[in-house]
């Protein structure tokens, strides 16, 4: 196992969690209250995802990161 494979998947896991972030909150989803405590937060109702560009933009991340985890293990 090189660093660099590890920084290679530390960075695609990042951009996965920040393509997540986007889509939630592009689909009306905020973990984010006025006092700041998550745990009182409600989940949106709707529990799926449409389908279009953010959720492929996450399936794509996501495909990446599994690629770089396969190379890791190798």
């Amino acid at each position: 196992m090189r660093r660099k494979e590890v920084d290679r998947v530390k960075a695609q896991a990042k951009e996965l969690l920040h393509r997540i972030d986007v889509m939630e909150r592009c689909a009306g989803w905020s973990r984010y209250t006025s006092n700041g405590n998550e745990s009182t937060s409600k989940p949106h109702p709707d529990d799926t995802f449409g389908s279009g560009q953010y959720t492929a933009s996450v399936k794509r991340a996501s495909m990446d990161l599994s690629k770089s985890l396969v190379e890791l293990r190798r």
